[in-house]
């Protein structure tokens, strides 16, 4: 089957990326997981293994099986999580498509983080999952909710650029506003016991240096998907200079503000 594209791309500056973004975004995201009574773990989409890592060190004793499309992904995950001292059975990469998973054994919990927002049919990888999962195995999703994002002076190279960003996204089958379907999707698809809460930043002069740091995350992350809107025709080299020069001019501004906010889903099988 064809691989619907991605809007990131697979240069080694965005899979160095992905570890960096992981990192910053760290506490928002697990400082509200708990698999501290589970065992073996299955990851969609697992990328590079950003995630993986902080699930390894922030629960030893998971035995975590990545489940990645693409082959790049996987090898420099397993670079990534062999040169940190993690190995199978610890950790184990598997390249398939998550809408179609075909797997050998069944998991007591399950993660997704930032991928559903890629895929056209979201539900489909969902109810492909779920048969391997033992029965009230936890399930844990992150996902975007990209409609959220406000800055403190609105800056129309910004927002402008954010807007063509999103719209591409669209266009090539993700969705970037996921997050708020999160609820619909797990129902949907047969789960229960389905929680949901909002996370993310929000920054003023009151946090000036994590308020810089995340500007500086968040221009990455934008700029991540400058390759593929080039490519496109979408957007010109200018337009990505303003908008990488604004995101610098906020980062150093003392009443700026940074305002996101991403929808964590908890459930069971």
């Amino acid at each position: 089957m064809t691989q619907q594209k991605y809007l990131h791309g697979y240069q080694d500056i965005e899979q160095e990326r992905l570890r960096h973004q992981a990192a910053v975004i760290e506490k928002p995201i697990y400082d509200f997981v708990d698999f501290s009574n589970h065992k073996e773990l299955l990851e969609i989409g697992s990328g590079v293994g950003a995630q993986t890592e902080i699930l390894l060190r922030r629960f030893p004793h998971l035995l975590i099986t990545g489940v990645e499309y693409e082959s790049k992904q996987i090898a420099k995950a397993e670079a990534n999580l062999n040169q940190l001292g993690y190995s199978p059975p610890q950790v184990r990469f598997i390249q398939q498509d998550a809408r179609f998973l075909e797997l050998e054994k069944k998991f007591d919990a399950a993660f997704i983080c930032w991928v559903l927002e890629h895929i056209s049919d979201p539900i489909q990888v969902l109810k492909s999952m779920k048969p391997h999962l033992l029965p009230n195995a936890k399930v844990v999703i992150t996902e975007v909710f990209n409609a959220t994002f406000y800055t403190f002076p609105l800056i129309p190279a910004i927002m402008d650029y954010w807007k063509i960003y999103n719209n591409f996204q669209v266009q090539i089958g993700g969705d970037p506003q996921v997050g708020a379907r999160l609820g619909d999707l797990l129902e949907a698809s047969g789960y229960s016991n389905i929680s949901l809460r909002s996370g993310g930043f929000h920054l003023d002069s009151r946090n000036p240096e994590d308020k810089k740091t995340v500007f500086a995350y968040w221009k990455g992350l934008m700029s991540s998907g400058a390759p593929a809107l080039l490519e496109e025709g979408l957007i010109t080299s200018e337009q990505i200079q303003a908008m990488q020069n604004a995101m610098d001019e906020l980062a150093k501004k003392e009443d700026s503000v940074f305002y996101y906010r991403f929808i964590q889903a908890t459930a069971t099988a």
